[in-house]
């Protein structure tokens, strides 16, 4: 019998952990030794599907009295003010602002469980893309900072740094098409939660940006043209004149000034290192040094 040491503790039915435990061990509930290690092997032969994840996040958008959850027979200070329509899933209706999405409720999931208690936007912004509390009280700033958890993206980021390493054409997260808060008071308020906090600003986003035409204007309210679309990856936008053969020379001429650097450091080093052994060996011949070290020469 498989002995299990602990404090008793009972289930519902009065059966103690430590004989649920003990059952379990000695292959009562159908789950043996040997069939897990055969069912976690068998696991690890699957191949996932999805290749790509796109996370939509809507910062500040419409909350769910607006979208699948408008409590139509709920009073009229508390119901949302849009009509339900139903949907391709059985009881789930959907605003009728919402018709396409409605007409493909077979391909996503609403989950009703997940919330927060952020009542403002950048510890909301947090907990929905870290699943962890931001450290920053309400009121208490609006940025990133150091400490805090890294989002969904900068944890597959580091993964696939681990596996593939850092010279990859593409980066394994990106967001786009603009980090949150930049246009917000000329990018004066960056928000959490899309960085990588404490893993470090390596497994930081690529970031595309898309810039506003006036200080009045706002590109997420109005249409955009095909050349706005066309996302710049922020911080990389090519100069006028500045073709791919053009950068792949400075690319060279890059490599070919990092090459003689480091052959002059270690040229440095050796030079250090015999002017170092030159002066130990001047001052063990020198008969100046030897008169100075000799006590008997002490007055």
């Amino acid at each position: 019998m498989l002995t299990i040491l602990g404090r008793p503790r009972q289930t519902c039915d009065r059966a103690s952990r430590r004989e649920v435990l003990q059952a379990g061990g000695a292959g009562l509930l159908g789950l043996s030794l040997p069939k897990l290690l055969a069912a976690e092997a068998a696991s690890s032969e699957l191949r996932p599907r999805a290749k790509s994840v796109i996370f939509l996040l809507l910062f500040g958008g419409p909350s769910q009295l607006e979208t699948f959850d408008m409590k139509p027979d709920a009073p009229e200070q508390i119901r949302g003010p849009f009509r339900p329509i139903a949907s391709r899933t059985p009881e789930l209706l959907v605003s009728d602002h919402l018709p396409n999405t409605a007409a493909r409720s077979d391909k996503y999931c609403v989950i009703r469980t997940m919330s927060h208690s952020f009542n403002d936007h950048s510890g909301g912004g947090h907990y929905m893309q870290t699943g962890r509390r931001w450290h920053v009280p309400i009121g208490g700033g609006f940025s990133p900072t150091p400490k805090d958890w890294p989002s969904m993206g900068s944890i597959v980021e580091y993964l696939d740094q681990q596996r593939r390493g850092l010279a990859q054409p593409l980066p394994a997260y990106m967001v786009l098409p603009n980090s949150l808060g930049r246009l917000q008071q000329a990018g004066q308020y960056p928000r959490p939660g899309e960085h990588a906090g404490w893993l470090g600003q390596r497994f930081n986003p690529l970031t595309t940006q898309i810039d506003k035409k006036s200080l009045t204007d706002n590109p997420y309210w109005r249409d955009c043209s095909d050349e706005e679309l066309t996302f710049q990856i922020a911080g990389m936008a090519a100069r006028d004149g500045v073709t791919l053969d053009r950068l792949h020379g400075r690319q060279s001429l890059l490599e070919q000034y990092n090459d003689q650097r480091r052959l002059a450091d270690r040229l440095a080093v050796t030079s250090n290192f015999d002017a170092f052994r030159q002066r130990a060996f001047a001052l063990v011949t020198s008969e100046k040094t030897r008169e100075a070290l000799n006590i008997r020469r002490e007055s």
